[in-house]
């Protein structure tokens, strides 16, 4: 089925969007709906890739160490509480035994975020104090982290896998470590890419975890930048157990987690593809590179996911992808 197919099969769902699969040289673009290649998307949680490699650049020009403790930049961080177990009150806590690192935050193992039961205490507290999504007037970096600071973590740092949180404190941290997230992102990562189109769209906080605003042209080049060089294989690596990944398995779909987003590591749908990398965005998105095939996959809507598990289009999207690679 060619994009354009998929598209119009789900456009009574998915009213507008755009699709784009390349191969070496050879892109399939697809749009149905008012959009364009030139239209602007949020892309929600594929934020996480393009933070986590420019925080990867940064590890790699010294700037920062990745098993440096993350109160080096952000002291209100620097005393956690971690509940005894995972449904405790969050007034049953114990100190954290060791510090969070940069690393943690990457591998989302802080202790921040979400796992399968958002009904757990500490979840739900995390829910009401600092979750910066679907919050229609975001609070300053330090009042999020005077919040943030107040919620227990669910595990001792390094010790498991939760979902999302990390990257906003990742976001945050990368901002006062360059002095501006959403300036050092425009000037050092995207324009020497091409990525002219890509900003942060609440820049007095950039979420790291999907604050991103981006096109289908602006991904291909990010997408095109991995497959050409050696940061893919930081960024594509598995840091998940097995017992972490069948936790996991609402966000996961039995894959691995690595930086910034999951890794293909068993073929359990036709587009898994062992060392498949990217993510999906609730806002409707999808981005993935695929080295053993060269490709670049990119879907962008405006048709929201109402949970963890990807929409009906982004899965016939994959499908379509992998059979003409």
């Amino acid at each position: 089925m060619t994009l354009q197919a998929v598209l119009e099969a789900h456009r009574d769902t998915v009213p507008t969007a755009v699709a784009l699969v390349a191969r070496g040289d050879d892109v399939e673009f697809a749009a149905v709906g008012e959009d364009t290649r030139e239209s602007v998307f949020p892309i929600a949680s594929v934020t996480k890739p393009i933070v986590a490699a420019a925080a990867l650049r940064l590890a790699g020009d010294g700037v920062i160490g990745l098993d440096d403790p993350i109160a080096t930049w952000l002291p209100e961080l620097a005393h956690p509480l971690v509940v005894r177990t995972p449904d405790a009150g969050v007034g049953d806590v114990v100190p954290a035994t060791g510090p969070i690192t940069v690393r943690h935050l990457l591998a989302s193992r802080s202790g921040w975020g979400f796992t399968a039961d958002f009904s757990l205490p500490a979840t739900r507290k995390l829910l009401a104090e600092a979750h910066l999504h679907g919050v229609e007037e975001l609070p300053t970096p330090d009042e999020w982290l005077k919040r943030l600071a107040l919620v227990p973590l669910l595990h001792q740092p390094g010790d498991g896998w939760t979902y999302n949180t990390s990257y906003d404190v990742l976001g945050v941290l990368l901002d006062r470590v360059t002095g501006s997230l959403p300036g050092h992102l425009a000037e050092r990562f995207c324009a020497p890419l091409g990525m002219t189109g890509t900003s942060f769209a609440g820049p007095a906080l950039p979420s790291g975890a999907g604050g991103l605003r981006s096109t289908v042209d602006d991904l291909l080049a990010f997408g095109r930048f991995l497959l050409s060089g050696d940061l893919l294989a930081e960024l594509a690596v598995d840091t998940t157990t097995a017992g972490e990944r069948e936790a996991g398995r609402i966000f996961l779909e039995g894959q691995g987690w690595g930086f910034g987003g999951s890794v293909d590591i068993v073929r359990t749908d036709p587009w898994n593809v062992p060392g498949r990398y990217g993510w999906v965005g609730g806002s409707g998105t999808s981005f993935h590179v695929v080295p053993t095939h060269g490709t670049v996959t990119i879907l962008l809507t405006r048709t929201a996911m109402t949970g963890p598990a990807p929409l009906p289009v982004m899965r016939d999207f994959w499908r379509s992808a992998v059979q003409t690679a």
